[in-house]
């Protein structure tokens, strides 16, 4: 199992790669480096080193008890995230609500298969990160790409249910 975050990382660059065109994975990289990789690391650092809430199983290459594929491999979600914030505005909702269940189920599943324990920490409070961290990056990429019609808006409930209305 030590090479879990690896396969993990290549898994998701590969939908990356197999998803989104190339200008746009251009045009994502600042914010996915930003967003998945540093502020992935800044986390792990702080939640493994200093709090000591997680604590990740040996892996094939791991800085600071941190396996460096793990963020790697958010570095790709968080672009795919910024694809379809860019690509898709209007079901915003949707879109934050399918990456938090998607981090959390990925964590349930890492515990699962003993790539990680939690000492310190619980599933519940997996989910409730994820929503604050998938609100600030979705806040973080209208700032850096000036995509107006993300966050708070007057619209933005009946843009995202817009598709369960009758034709």
């Amino acid at each position: 199992m030590d090479l879990y975050w690896l396969t993990q990382a290549v898994a998701y660059w590969s939908l990356v790669l197999f998803f989104i065109p190339p200008y746009y994975i251009k045009k994502l990289m600042l914010f996915s480096f930003l967003g998945g990789f540093v502020y992935t690391w800044i986390v792990q650092i702080i939640a493994v080193n200093i709090l000591k809430r997680w604590i990740f199983e040996a892996d094939i290459f791991m800085i600071y008890n941190i396996p460096v594929f793990f963020s790697i491999s958010w570095f790709a979600v968080t672009t795919i995230f910024g694809y379809l914030l860019w690509r898709f505005s209007s079901y915003q909702i949707w879109i934050v609500i399918f990456f938090t269940l998607w981090a959390t189920l990925m964590n349930l599943t890492a515990v699962s298969l003993e790539r990680i324990s939690l000492p310190g920490w619980s599933i519940p409070e997996t989910f409730m990160f994820a929503i604050f961290s998938h609100v600030l990056l979705l806040y973080v990429f209208k700032y850096m790409h000036h995509v107006n019609a993300l966050g708070a808006n007057e619209e933005m409930f009946k843009d995202s249910f817009m598709g369960f209305r009758k034709r």
